[in-house]
């Protein structure tokens, strides 16, 4: 191969090396910019999530100091993934009525499982056991009608006082069946066993329900105090505008009044001076004064 022939070569190889390395160059930026991108979009959601977590910590904290087992209160609903979407109060209860729920349905569970288990129930146990189970699916409805009431909530279809009253109801008969489902055994030796096994679940229920009920009326009382308030301020705004243009001296009262005899003193006038007879045209000529 002559030496022109060889030039030729080596030129078409160093091109082609240098293409290879033009595109792994360009490979290797992409995949940096990629990289710094994705860390950086990262940072951005962990960073949201965490100002979203502390967030709604705060809420949580502030809802369940109202109630009668606070810690019990934030450790139940601040569980992992659990106050995930907690913006408000109306949140915080919604979750706890939730959670409340998933813990009846274990009891009635529970209850389920003894019933066929044990061999040896005396005739009374089973009776209570199947009170209980009466009382606990009773609860459950109550829960789901209190999460429909909280869904509407406020509505115009009831007032904010009838809204609290239902509420309260509700989780007060779910507080109730709890303890009607113990009351059912007696302290006996023989009851107490299985009074033992049920003791720790409806204990449990009955606590978050009293945790629930606390919440609600805490937001309810608010609510309706703030609602008042706005009544008030409506109420004092309409007077101010109606007390326009009278002395300081005169009372609310002595206006309204004074208001009401003008009126009927124009009434009067009018009714007088289309009742006068006349001749000519004066009568028409007064009733139309008198109107205007």
């Amino acid at each position: 191969m002559s030496d022109s022939g060889k030039q030729i070569s080596i030129s078409k190889k160093n091109k082609k090396q240098l293409f290879i390395a033009l595109v792994a160059a360009i490979l290797l930026v992409g995949a940096v910019i990629g990289i710094v991108t994705g860390v950086k979009s990262q940072n951005k959601n962990s960073g949201d999530d965490s100002e979203a977590s502390a967030a709604s910590h705060a809420i949580l904290k502030r809802s369940c100091s109202s109630t009668l087992y606070p810690d019990l209160c934030f450790s139940t609903l601040a569980a992992p993934g659990a106050a995930k979407k907690v913006s408000s109060q109306k949140d915080v209860i919604e979750l706890s009525l939730n959670i409340t729920t998933t813990a009846v349905e274990h009891n009635f569970f529970a209850v389920k499982k003894l019933l066929k288990s044990r061999k040896k129930l005396t005739k009374r146990e089973k009776v209570a056991l199947h009170d209980c189970l009466e009382n606990i699916d009773e609860t459950i409805d109550e829960l789901h009608a209190a999460v429909a009431d909280l869904h509407e909530y406020p509505n115009k279809k009831k007032s904010l006082t009838q809204y609290a009253d239902d509420l309260k109801t509700l989780i007060s008969s779910a507080i109730t069946n709890q303890e009607t489902c113990l009351d059912g055994f007696s302290h006996d030796d023989a009851d107490k066993k299985v009074r033992k096994v049920l003791e720790k679940g409806q204990v449990h229920v009955e606590q978050l329900c009293s945790n629930a009920l606390a919440m609600i009326r805490n937001m309810t009382d608010n609510d309706i105090a703030n609602a008042s308030k706005m009544n008030v301020n409506r109420k004092l705004k309409e007077e101010v505008v109606e007390e326009k243009g009278w002395p300081e001296w005169l009372s609310v009262a002595d206006r309204r009044l004074i208001t009401k005899g003008v009126s009927q003193w124009l009434e009067g006038r009018v009714r007088a001076n289309c009742e006068l007879t006349l001749r000519g045209q004066l009568v028409e000529f007064c009733c139309c004064c008198a109107s205007s």
